[in-house]
Formats: structure tokens, sequence, C-alpha cells
């Protein structure tokens, strides 16, 4: 076992030795008393140990039991469950133009997905691609919203005033090219919904990425702030607020290298 978990691990086989040794001691009395005597660089390393010890010896405990164990058990209220089940409703939603979504005011906060289909040269592996470019949240309203109406026009608002507003102003890209799809969400889960979406398609123009994030930076003045210009808006330059800003440390060359090897690392999905 002391093999397994070092080698699994990468932790020193007498590390592991020594948790092992420290659960024997503390099993007869109280295992605070043990803990205490140990320096804090030694607790931490421990610690994990011991951690991966116990979950091999529940793995090893279910082995040992002649009934069979079931392979999945179904949590709905695991946040990774409910995460999974908004991403996939949304997914299952039509796919509008962008510039469409302007034409008729709706309530709700929720997630949404944004899409493109032009000819913009780092875009080109995602262009009519069922992977997104962005995928983001909502938050509603007033803050725990029953209703669509508490929740506000936060949804459209943010498609329609900030996205949809920021493709219109720059330079080379045109908002006939982007598609979108939006859910509203019972308030509170919309965070769940959107960390599982950016885990699942990795969208570039999101943060969490880190390739061409900042679409979603509002008005950041070198007046009023001391700020680097968003990569996004290095590739697609024409925000008014966005020319006063230094440039990123990021040149355009760079952000689309990086773009061209996210998208062989990360595939999209047509």
């Amino acid at each position: 076992m002391v093999k397994d978990v070092s080698d699994k691990e990468g932790f020193d086989a007498n590390v592991v030795k020594e948790a092992l040794d420290a659960l024997l001691l503390v099993l007869p009395g109280e295992p605070t008393d043990a803990a205490d005597t140990l320096s804090k660089p030694k607790r931490t390393q421990l610690r994990k140990a011991v951690g991966h010890l116990i979950e091999m010896l529940r793995e090893f405990h279910v082995a040992l039991d002649p009934i069979h164990h079931p392979l999945n058990v179904l949590d709905p209220s695991d946040p990774h469950v409910i995460g999974q089940l908004i991403a996939d409703t949304l997914l299952v939603q039509p796919r509008k133009p962008l510039s469409e979504v302007a034409d008729e005011r709706f309530y709700g906060s929720g997630v949404y997905a944004i899409y493109y289909h032009g000819g913009f040269d780092a875009y080109k592996p995602a262009s009519g691609a069922e992977t997104p470019l962005y995928v983001g949240k909502v938050d509603p309203k007033t803050p725990g919203a029953e209703t669509v109406e508490q929740q506000g026009l936060k949804l459209y608002g943010r498609l329609v005033g900030d996205h949809a507003k920021s493709i219109r102003t720059v330079e080379n890209l045109e908002l006939s090219d982007f598609d979108c799809r939006y859910l509203v969400v019972k308030s509170a889960w919309q965070n769940t919904a959107e960390t599982y979406l950016i885990d699942r398609f990795k969208p570039i123009w999101n943060n969490e990425v880190g390739i061409c994030y900042g679409i979603g930076k509002h008005g950041d003045s070198a007046k009023t702030r001391s700020n680097k210009r968003s990569p996004w808006d290095m590739l697609h330059p024409g925000r008014p607020w966005a020319r006063d800003n230094d440039s990123n440390l990021k040149s355009v060359d760079q952000i689309k290298v990086e773009i061209v090897n996210h998208y062989r690392q990360h595939p999209p999905k047509k």
C-alpha cells in the first residue's frame, strides 16, 4: 500500500510510511494531541499522505464487500450534476443571431454562450462549430430573486447592452457573424452552470482560459484606473476607452499563436 500511494502521487515512500505510523499512534488516543507535536510543514505533508491512504482504504473496504456496489450513483444535490443539467439544457436551445436578441426584451438572469461563424483568421477552427468563443453567467437584479421579474432584464442587458455593443464597436468583427444561446435559470444556479460550461468548452474569450480575455471589461479609462489593454482589445481594437490604455504584455501575434495552440490541444466540436 505504501508503494502504491508513493508511486501514484509522487510521495516519498518514507513520508507515506510516517503517515501510517502516525495514524497507528493516534488511534488509541486523541488525534489532535499527536498533531500538535508536529511542525507545520510536516503536518501538511502527512495530511496529504493520510488523505490518499484514507481514499485507498475506502476502495479496499468496497472491494471486500461481497455485495456489488454500483459504479455510479446519481446525486441531484451534487453541484456538478446540476451544472451539467443546466448546461445540457442550454445547449439544446436554438442558436439565435446575436443581432436579433435586441428585437424583443425579456426578463431573466442565467447563462449564455456566444458562437462565431465568420472569417476572422484566428477563429477559423471554431467558425461554425459548436464550441463557443465565450460563455457567461448573469446574476439576478435582486439576490435570491424568486421570479423572472425580480431577476430583471439582466440576461438581455448583458447580451445586447454589453457584448453586442462591444462587437459592433470594434474594427475587425461583424455582429452578423455571431450567434448565441441563452437560458434563464433559477437564481443561485447560474454560477454552477457557468463553471461547468467553461470546463467543458474552454472558450478562448473567458478569463479562466487566459488567452483572449477582456470582452467583459467595462470602461477601463486610463484616467481612472491604471490598466493594461486586455488581450481581447489588442486583437479587436476599437472600444474608445481601451485606446487610451497601455498595450498588453502580449502582442497580437502572440495572442494568435496561443489561440492556434489552444485549438490544437482542444479541437472545437463541430
